[in-house]
């Protein structure tokens, strides 16, 4: 089995440094409307058992309804160790893709190429737009290795990989690159996106509305 893990924030916490842009309401329809689409991506791929990870009660439900298996966060430690626990439920899977559920211009074939390209690999890594973060990671097995999601968790990644003599693939991938944290994500998104989806449409709503 190929395993997935989609790690969701609680909505009401969620796009902290957007506050220069929307209000608290917002921010929650935004992070609501990310969800979903991050949702109907899993749901078209198929070929990955997804498991979503939250602390969100309401995120468990909405996931559970559409037929996902949910593991719950526990409420201490952040989003590493969160995915440690989950990793730990997944022991027996072949492999596991992790991806956040702010990327919304990620598409099933990106989700695709990660798992033909951990067929060659035992890390695959895909690098963030900014921050030298990480969008995307899969471990063949599961517990390869620590995750370490943040900033410049990629280097720390191939750092790691290279010290115990992994075979380890970069894989950019433009849709799945681009999270939205920031205004200037923001700004990316609505100048190229070719894609229309809940926050596409949510997004471009709001800024014509603030023309």
């Amino acid at each position: 089995m190929d395993a997935g893990i989609l790690p969701v924030k609680r909505l009401d916490a969620a796009k902290s440094r957007l506050d220069a842009l929307f209000d608290p309401g917002q921010r929650r329809e935004l992070a609501a409307a990310m969800l979903e689409d991050a949702l109907d991506l899993c749901a078209a791929a198929k070929f990955i058992s997804w498991h979503v990870l939250s602390a969100d009660e309401a995120v468990i439900r909405k996931a559970a309804e559409r037929g996902f298996a949910t593991v719950e966060d526990p409420p201490s430690g952040g989003l590493n160790d969160s995915l440690t626990y989950a990793i730990e439920r997944l022991s027996k899977a072949d492999s596991v893709t992790i991806i956040p559920a702010d990327a919304p211009l990620a598409t099933v074939a990106e989700l695709q190429d990660i798992l033909d390209t951990g067929a060659i690999s035992d890390v695959v890594v895909v690098p963030a737009e900014r921050d030298a973060g990480t969008n995307g990671l899969y471990l063949s097995p599961p517990d390869l290795m620590a995750p370490r999601f943040g900033e410049s968790s990629f280097s720390s990644y191939l750092r790691n990989a290279h010290e115990t003599g992994l075979r380890c693939s970069i894989l950019p991938l433009e849709g799945l690159a681009l999270d939205i944290d920031s205004p200037e994500d923001v700004d990316e998104l609505l100048s190229g996106s070719p894609r229309e989806n809940r926050t596409v449409r949510l997004l471009k709503r709001w800024h014509q509305e603030r023309d």
